[in-house]
């Protein structure tokens, strides 16, 4: 009689408490915007393993109650943004404000570049350091060595300087003369521009792209009307909105060692450049005719990509780099035979020979079916 005493006394506190529970969480409910009405989760099926004894234990109806309760507890309240937010992929970063909208779905198709290994088993004899190549219609990633290594990219720099420029909405139009502070001073900095040449944004860019003209890409901080060392800095800040992570830039003409990257990174850069209406003229251009306007002539400059005639290829862009210690470097957007769109970056060639070698040898097997 004590026993089933007892057993009434407990089942009388537990329903007690079981409702102080639920009015409490429907409390909780009621003071967090948007979860009164939200019906809880349904109870997990509760299972209670039988203990052996002489006579089997009854299962408490409180204790499955108190159970079913627990489970029914509301989630954390937080804002809407942020829940959403978690669906989106840090890696796949939302194309820059300074983007054209008609060519975010080429930045959008960069996400799955990220989820290949930095190095895979290479299919082809390659003799660059670092190469990286993508597929950009179905988003693979055809071929990854050395890809997440950083290095310096000499003169593929000048692809990051172009689209800092595009990035500041500049007036390409403007006439720019050019005195001593255009001139770089590294050693081996080279430049074809003399002082007193008086020319446009466009020709700056051309010169910078298609010739490798160091002075050209000193000179385009005064195109998008940022002091240099600003102009720099917002070359790393466009690396940082492109999702290049790896990349850190010194020098608008990659004459420093210190610019440094990784053939995953410079191939989305050039990705970019390919689709930016103000960079892609002059990285896809086999030639570029720099006007001067002060003494009314116009010098023809030749590109540096050897493969811009290549046949059944359309170049979309594409940019050389060479220095001693970057070796001779190479990223490019190609168009080939039958549509395929191909990007792909080597870094660190012995010789420009070889560089060549290994972009021909990569492209010919896409090609093949790769």
């Amino acid at each position: 009689m004590l026993h089933l005493v007892r057993l009434a006394a407990l089942s009388f506190a537990a329903t007690t408490g079981l409702v102080v529970v639920g009015a409490a969480l429907q409390a909780r409910r009621d003071a967090v915007p948007g979860l009164a009405t939200v019906a809880p989760p349904p109870a997990p099926a509760l299972h209670v393993a039988a203990v052996a004894a002489p006579v089997a234990a009854p299962v408490d109806p409180a204790a499955v109650l108190a159970a079913q309760v627990a489970a029914m507890s509301p989630p954390t309240a937080q804002p809407f943004f942020e829940l959403h937010a978690l669906a989106v992929d840090p890696a796949d970063p939302a194309p820059p404000g300074w983007f054209p909208p008609d060519a975010h779905e080429r930045l959008h198709a960069l996400g799955p570049m990220g989820e290949a290994p930095g190095s895979m088993p290479l299919p082809l004899p390659l003799r660059s350091r670092a190469a990286f190549v993508y597929d950009l219609g179905s988003g693979e990633v055809l071929l990854s060595h050395a890809a997440d290594e950083r290095r310096p990219v000499a003169s593929l720099t000048k692809v990051m300087a172009a689209l800092a420029l595009a990035s500041e909405g500049p007036d390409l139009d403007a006439e720019l003369c050019l005195d001593v502070a255009h001139r770089p001073s590294w050693p081996g900095a080279v430049t074809k521009l003399r002082k007193g040449t008086c020319t446009t944004g466009w020709d700056l860019v051309g010169a910078a792209l298609v010739k490798s003209d160091n002075g050209a890409a000193v000179a385009l901080h005064q195109v998008a009307h940022l002091p240099y060392y600003a102009f720099v800095a917002r070359m790393n800040e466009v690396a940082d909105e492109l999702g290049m992570g790896m990349s850190t830039f010194a020098d608008p003409s990659g004459a420093e060692d210190d610019n440094l990257s990784t053939a995953r990174d410079m191939t989305r850069a050039i990705v970019a450049a390919s689709a930016h209406p103000l960079v892609a003229p002059a990285a896809s251009a086999p030639h570029w005719d720099l006007h001067d306007l002060g003494k009314g002539t116009v010098r023809r400059l030749t590109t540096t990509n050897a493969l811009i005639e290549r046949p059944g290829t359309e170049v979309l862009a594409a940019k050389t780099g060479y220095t001693n210690t970057a070796g001779h470097c190479f990223t490019g957007v190609f168009q080939l035979r039958g549509g395929r769109q191909v990007a792909l970056t080597v870094l660190g060639a012995g010789t420009e020979r070889r560089r060549w070698a290994d972009v021909r040898e990569i492209l010919n097997w896409v090609e093949q079916g790769a």
